[in-house]
């Protein structure tokens, strides 16, 4: 509907990403142990510059082309 006019309309759905909040200082022996086979699985977090770059692709003359997507942004985490 909006295409003829250049506007495109797209959307991120970002992973983990790393912000610099600090983990728990204190977590259980016993929890630590249950998740340990299930994080070993899970994809590296992303920093907040490997996230803003798929966002300036969307904006970026590269994704002239890329109109109502959902661009997962998270090292794979919605393939899992």
């Amino acid at each position: 509907m909006y295409g003829p006019h250049g506007i495109r309309v797209n959307a991120v759905a970002p992973g983990g990403v790393a912000t610099g909040i600090p983990m728990p200082a204190h977590t259980s022996k016993t929890g630590s142990a249950r998740l340990a086979p299930f994080q070993q699985t899970i994809p590296s977090l992303a920093t907040a510059e490997q996230l803003a770059a798929s966002i300036t692709f969307l904006l970026s003359d590269d994704g002239i082309n890329v109109n109502g997507a959902v661009l997962p942004s998270d090292g794979g985490w919605s393939v899992q």
